[in-house]
């Protein structure tokens, strides 16, 4: 009987004494981590804050980061959202990375991204070397960078940027992928795992969605609403399951939009599409 009351003594000390005595921290909670909002840590939005609406939509899908194609200093998103801003191109360079400093010093930003669609002229436009010159600024501000998102990640630019950064030292944590091809999540997939092979970092996929270049409006698409839909219900668990995948951010374009409308997350009135309500809950 002695035996076993004191078997049962040292049992209740050593369990009250081992959650304690690890001395391993906690992990600190990162946005979208907390048991009450149990959002993807990966899935993001992807809105301009020169629109009102902004804010209302980022809130409704349910994310966990969102960019905005700026640096933006002064917005305040919601609840368990963390901004990401990015250098878009040389237009007010300096004036833009001293925001970013500001933001980064004071914890309110962790990343950043690089310039955007360097090799569209539509676009940031760049050269492959103004790029290079104005790497180094960048690099400075010491928090994750990403490369520069180009129109495609494994086009002839983009080779030669990454083949110099290499040669010259300079600093690129993960690369930044746009994405619009058909509705065949496989071919998404194998195209990240192209890019990943090939440069061999991180991926954010920070513009995708599935698109027809030839269609004439939606109704002509051959992304219907219902295929983009069964793109999305496909990908966005392989995207999760992609551990160099660390970000994606679904790009919703105009309802109206020949191309991309079939694909948009929010339709005229600004209420979630089917395709939206499936991105909300998605977790």
């Amino acid at each position: 009987m002695k035996y076993s009351l004191l078997c049962l003594l040292l049992f209740i000390i050593i369990s009250s004494c081992s959650d304690k005595s690890s001395g391993i921290a906690p992990e600190k909670e990162e946005p979208g981590t907390n048991p009450k909002q149990p959002l993807s840590r990966k899935k993001g939005a992807c809105f301009t804050t020169k629109q009102d609406t902004w804010y209302s939509r980022v809130s409704a899908l349910n994310v966990s980061w969102h960019y905005s194609w700026g640096v933006d200093a002064n917005i305040k998103e919601p609840d368990s959202v963390r901004f990401v801003p990015m250098i878009w191109g040389k237009w007010s360079l300096e004036k833009s990375l001293l925001k970013v400093d500001s933001l980064a010093k004071i914890g309110k930003v962790t990343q950043l991204l690089g310039f955007n669609e360097p090799d569209g002229k539509e676009q940031a436009n760049l050269t492959v070397e103004e790029s290079l010159s104005y790497w180094p600024k960048l690099m400075n501000l010491n928090i994750p960078l990403g490369s520069p998102a180009c129109v495609h990640a494994d086009n002839d630019w983009m080779k030669s940027f990454m083949a110099k950064v290499g040669e010259k030292g300079y600093r690129v944590d993960f690369i930044c992928v746009h994405w619009y091809g058909g509705a065949n999540a496989k071919s998404l997939t194998d195209h990240l795992k192209a890019i990943h092979d090939l440069y061999n970092r991180p991926i954010w996929l920070t513009e995708f969605a599935p698109a027809d270049w030839s269609a004439t409006s939606p109704a002509t698409s051959k992304v219907t609403k219902a295929k983009a839909l069964a793109f999305m219900q496909e990908i966005l668990p392989a995207l999760e399951k992609i551990d160099y995948v660390q970000r994606y951010s679904w790009f919703s374009a105009d309802p109206g939009s020949a191309a991309l409308g079939n694909s948009a997350l929010f339709d005229s009135a600004g209420k979630l599409t089917p395709l939206g309500e499936f991105y909300s809950k998605f977790y």
